[in-house]
């Protein structure tokens, strides 16, 4: 209940009294320079509660929560700014001291409303990054940079260095926003790039405000340090991802040693720090998804190596890593923390694909040891003609002719064996697993129909029926065989497409 007499000086981490008692100042038709002092004094303590309620809010990843907050932290700026011209255009002039007074705090409620803009807007950018709608981050990152260009701009405003700083860390958020958006499309090289300039900047701008011992640069501090722990894991992991790419195997596996460790130590910090559920949640969800990264590309390369059996143990860490990773992204989407869950589809395939191609490199290896102890067997092929004349002949495949007498002639003579389909029945038989698995749209559902039909097809030796069915596979069936590095079908395939 609004009281006619002045409330009692509030303790500064009361919020309730103080509420109690800036809301009765705001409502005052006039302060005297006693009653106004005590008005910016519960005001100031209020805002300090507001701010760190709603920096806490942000970093638990409670979005509508922050923007609330933040929300009310401008009104209370605004209010008080409208109060202070008010009593300045009431003739404060008349005490120089006052008028100074109220000259500054127009000014610094002027900058604390342009910050808390600029906030608001990075807190939306956060929340849409969380979602992965990176363009959509970027739009309120760039709408947060113009409110603090503003407010750096003014010189006039007590906050403009704070809110030079807050410019140029939310152009390097800018950066590191957009580097995620080229990590998710494959450009590892520019994702790489991207990160190494938000590293830069966040180095120097954590410089700058350590050596400030003004208040209003530790929640800045604390946000730099994050920042650049964070930074330097995101491009330990694209380097994995980017090595992986190009085929080496070994430094992808030292680069994604280097990332797990990373992520290690900012999970660590998150449970040290006692941060929210959802905070460590997202924290350990990331450190899964890079240790089954590690682990595939462990896979990979013990593939190179011949070691078939530690190939498909990694291929085991990779699976269940991405599978805790994908348990911890579901409870984060149903609480609103993520916008949506990562795609399993895409990690399925690649497991598939590595443990494929260690069957096919074992298989490979025992056939070429058979031909190496065979390779001192002569194999000879004799022709015999008695008695008569072959010539101009063209045999494809195993072909046993015998020509007794004289005047018999074997001549112009072509025979061309059937076809072998196995090798293509066997890898459609692969390919039909794996596409039955991710088929979802009924598109997908009719391609994997084909692949069926032209691998029973290719197991009757129909040829013919073969080409039909794959004719009616289509891209998908196409791209995913060339994923799983079945040649052959990939190869049957794009010449039924044409």
């Amino acid at each position: 209940m609004r009281t006619s007499s002045p409330p009692a000086t509030s303790d500064p981490d009361d919020f309730d009294a103080l509420v109690a008692e800036v809301d009765y100042y705001e409502h005052q038709p006039s302060l005297d320079r006693e009653a106004f002092d005590a008005y910016v004094r519960a005001e100031s303590a209020l805002e300090t509660i507001v701010m760190g309620a709603a920096a806490s809010r942000q970093k638990a990843f409670e979005f509508a929560g922050a923007h609330e907050l933040f929300g009310r932290f401008a009104q209370l700026n605004e209010v008080q700014r409208e109060i202070a011209l008010r009593e300045r255009q009431a003739g404060a002039d008349a005490d120089p001291e006052y008028a100074a007074t109220l000259d500054h705090i127009i000014a610094a409620t002027t900058g604390a409303v342009l910050l808390a803009e600029g906030l608001q807007d990075v807190n939306r950018a956060d929340e849409r990054r969380g979602a992965a709608d990176f363009e959509t981050a970027e739009v309120h990152l760039r709408s947060a940079m113009a409110a603090f260009a503003r407010l750096a701009e003014d010189d006039d405003l007590p906050l403009h260095e704070v809110g030079a700083l807050r410019y140029t860390l939310t152009e390097a958020m800018l950066q590191m926003v957009t580097g995620l958006s080229q990590m998710r499309s494959g450009d590892f090289v520019g994702a790489y790039g991207c990160f190494d300039k938000t590293g830069v900047v966040f180095d120097e701008l954590l410089r700058q405000a350590s050596d400030s011992a003004d208040p209003q640069f530790e929640e800045l501090r604390r946000d730099l340090s994050d920042g650049v722990r964070y930074v330097k894991a995101a491009q330990s992991f694209v380097e994995t991802l980017r090595e992986a790419q190009n085929g080496n195997y070994p430094d992808a596996v030292v680069a994604g040693r280097e990332a797990v460790s990373a992520y290690q130590r900012i999970f660590d910090e998150a449970v040290s720090r006692q941060v929210s559920r959802n905070a460590r949640a997202l924290t350990e969800m990331e450190l899964a998804r890079v240790r089954g990264w590690l682990a595939w590309a462990g896979a990979e390369l013990a593939v190179d190596r011949c070691r078939w059996d530690e190939c498909r143990d990694l291929i085991r860490q990779a699976r269940a890593q991405w599978n805790e990773a994908n348990r911890v992204a579901a409870r984060l989407v149903y609480l609103g923390v993520m916008g949506q869950r990562p795609e399993a589809g895409n990690t399925d395939l690649l497991l598939h694909s590595t443990l494929r191609r260690c069957d096919r490199e074992r298989n490979f290896q025992v056939e070429l040891d058979t031909l190496r102890r065979r390779i001192d067997q002569p194999n000879r092929i004799e022709i015999h003609a008695q008695g008569g004349t072959m010539s101009s002949s063209t045999f494809n495949g195993p072909v046993t002719s015998g020509s007794i007498g004289d005047g018999n002639r074997i001549e112009n003579t072509t025979i061309n064996a059937a076809p072998d389909l196995k090798p293509l029945a066997a890898e459609l038989t692969e390919l039909r697993e794996v596409l039955s698995a991710a088929a979802r749209t009924p598109q997908e559902q009719e391609s994997v129909t084909a692949v069926v039909a032209a691998g029973e097809a290719a197991a009757r030796g129909d040829e013919t029926g073969t080409n039909r069915h794959l004719r009616a596979a289509g891209r998908w069936a196409l791209e995913t065989a060339q994923q799983l590095v079945l040649t052959t079908a990939a190869a049957a395939i794009r010449s039924g497409l044409g």
